[in-house]
């Protein structure tokens, strides 16, 4: 059985938002390698079960929270769908994941909510395979590692508020989805940077 369709998203952009992606964009790509990884369980950007990422950049009363993770931490499965409780499923969180809510609560309620980048697994596009025999084994390899590259929810949440932002944000990711064991988070405020840990024994992400 197919999947649905993912709805349309409509997207607020100020231009605090738009100056907020690019530079934000820009200074995980300079910083990232600087950064220290303590008590880590896997570099950030692999593809592991139970583990996501969470990438934060916060600029004067500006937020950027940038969700990734594989989706069997969300689905409980990383395939088409294969029956109609499936297909509602993933509706369901991909509905869910164009709110901000079940990530950090009601801690930003008050704040202007505007979502630029939203990806979901691709399932259907895997699986088909070219007629020429001598490359059917390269070919397998190809599909399984673009299946795992396609296999993840990528959410891009940006905040625009009237007051300053919190010093600390829970985490209430674990609460919602039980396949989310650990999330490595990198945050950025101001001049500051850091990587953190998180698990459900532990989800305060703290600036300082």
């Amino acid at each position: 059985m197919k999947v649905g369709r993912i709805p349309k998203v409509k997207h607020i952009m100020t231009p605090i938002n738009k100056r907020l992606i690019s530079a934000s964009s820009v200074f995980f790509l300079l910083s990232a390698p600087q950064l220290e990884k303590p008590a880590i369980a896997q570099d950030l950007g692999s593809h592991v079960h139970g583990l996501t990422e969470l990438n934060l950049v916060i600029a004067d009363q500006d937020i950027q929270i940038e969700f990734i993770s594989p989706a069997i931490n969300l689905l409980g499965f990383e395939r088409a769908s294969s029956s109609p409780e499936e297909s509602q499923l993933f509706n369901e969180v991909v509905s869910e994941l164009q709110t901000a809510e079940w990530l950090i609560g009601e801690r930003l309620e008050h704040c202007q909510l505007s979502i630029p980048v939203f990806e979901s697994p691709d399932f259907e596009g895997h699986g088909s395979h070219e007629e020429h025999e001598d490359h059917e084994h390269h070919e397998h390899e190809d599909h399984e590692h673009e299946a795992t590259a396609h296999a993840d929810f990528r959410v891009q949440y940006l905040f625009d508020c009237e007051s300053k932002p919190p010093t600390e944000l829970i985490i209430t990711a674990f609460d919602r989805f039980d396949g989310i064991e650990e999330i490595s988070a990198r945050w950025i405020v101001g001049r500051e940077q850091g990587i953190s840990s998180l698990t459900s024994s532990s989800p305060a992400l703290t600036f300082e």
